[in-house]
């Protein structure tokens, strides 16, 4: 009778600390053996794991990488206390890169001098990332990783809360993805603050940018997978002096930005831009330009290089001032024809054919309630030397004064309201 009630005792104690473990969650990863325990963690993640990392600096000489399991938190004890550090780094092409994985949470710590990108989320969906920071520590290099944040070919993405610097392309980058929400993060230092590319439905809101060379970018571009972008509302953000070198390598797209650039749009359509403060660039505060404008060539046939239905109203845009930055073509060009001055709003001129009016003026883009700006339209289909764009460019902003009915974005809304 004894034997038997202390093996009763001991089943409800076993049973007492299940239930205890199980109520207080998955344990956290051990600091000391972080380094070389986190891949084989992550190579042997079952669906629905929880990977709880712990506050502190951990150094990584190669890439971390998880690929095919569905369900997944990588959780740390927040941005700036869970330190991921691949300055050593000698192996992987990432600092962490997540493919495939559906219902993915990353959230609560740094990634810092990755060889190349800090975190790739790639052809994922349902992902969640909150408070992470990407960052290069050893100031602006053409050396450092491209991108920061960078999601790209995934679906339903909420990204906010976090900040991204020193990224030699750009610091946040959302690419060819569909339906996503990028609020409240802080990108500078960098190259490009925040990028939207070729990317459909989204809502970009409650952002910072300071000090990169190009505050905010939504650009769509050639030859990938998924072209056209399409409907991006942009709202409530700031882009402030965003002055900064541009140290991209030569031959990189955001390698033309100028220095002093506050927001530049390429090649999209259907954006409404609204009630975002631009301000204290030296160069231009909002570019409005086709691919064509570029003059690099393309081979897709369903790319579309024109930029239509583009709203931009109900902004503040002041303390622009010059002189304009001259270290790429596309400042020189502004300060041949503009004498030096920045600019509030420059488009270059080159419309889609089937958007114009009888008056020759395009019916896809609409200015309107921006306040006192400077305005400039190259007219650069006219000719693009600077010649010819002096004689051919306009000031008159009043040919933009027009209302572009509101396009829907609401696909996002039942999985917003699922994100934890």
């Amino acid at each position: 009778m004894k034997s038997s009630s202390l093996l009763l005792s001991a089943f409800l104690f076993l049973l007492l600390s299940a239930c205890q473990s199980a109520d207080q969650g998955p344990a956290t990863m051990s600091a000391e053996n972080l380094p070389s325990e986190l891949q084989k963690r992550l190579i042997d993640a079952q669906a629905g794991d929880e990977i709880l990392l712990p506050e502190g600096t951990f150094n990584f000489k190669r890439g971390l990488s998880l690929d095919d399991v569905p369900n997944i938190t990588i959780k740390g004890a927040g941005k700036g206390k869970t330190i991921l550090s691949f300055l050593g780094q000698i192996e992987g092409a990432q600092g962490l890169h997540v493919k495939n994985v559906t219902n993915l949470t990353l959230e609560g710590f740094t990634v810092a001098d990755s060889k190349g990108d800090a975190i790739k989320v790639q052809d994922c969906e349902n992902i969640v990332m909150r408070d992470l920071e990407t960052t290069w520590t050893q100031g602006k290099k053409p050396t450092n990783g491209a991108y920061g944040l960078y999601p790209v070919s995934s679906k339903n993405l909420l990204m906010e809360k976090c900040e991204a610097s020193f990224a030699m392309d750009a610091g946040i980058y959302v690419g060819q993805s569909t339906n996503v929400v990028v609020r409240d993060n802080y990108v500078h230092d960098n190259v490009a603050g925040l990028e939207i590319e070729n990317t459909i439905v989204g809502e970009v809101y409650n952002n910072i940018a300071k000090n990169n060379t190009g505050g905010m970018l939504i650009f769509d571009m050639p030859d990938l997978p998924q072209a056209n972008g399409d409907r991006i509302k942009f709202y409530n953000n700031v882009m402030d002096g965003n002055n900064g070198e541009n140290f991209a390598p030569k031959g990189m797209v955001v390698s033309t930005i100028p220095p002093g650039s506050g927001m530049i749009i390429m090649s999209h359509s259907n954006i409404e831009m609204h009630d975002n403060t631009i301000t204290n660039h030296k160069t231009l505060g909002i570019a409005v330009n086709s691919w064509l404008f570029t003059g690099v060539p393309y081979k897709s046939e369903n790319f579309d290089p024109f930029c239509t239905n583009i709203s931009i109203h109900d902004n503040v845009i002041t303390g622009n001032k010059g002189p304009a930055d001259t270290s790429t073509e596309y400042g020189q060009l502004l300060t041949a024809v503009l004498g030096g001055q920045s600019v509030d709003i420059v488009t270059d001129g080159i419309f889609k054919p089937s958007t114009l009016n009888e008056a020759g003026n395009p019916t896809g883009y609409c200015f309107r309630n921006n306040g006192d700006v400077s305005f400039v339209n190259l007219n650069a289909g006219m000719g693009d030397k600077p010649e010819e764009i002096a004689k051919n460019m306009n000031t008159d902003i009043s040919k933009f004064d027009c209302e572009i009915p509101n396009f829907d974005t609401s696909e996002h809304d039942s999985w917003l309201a699922s994100a934890k």
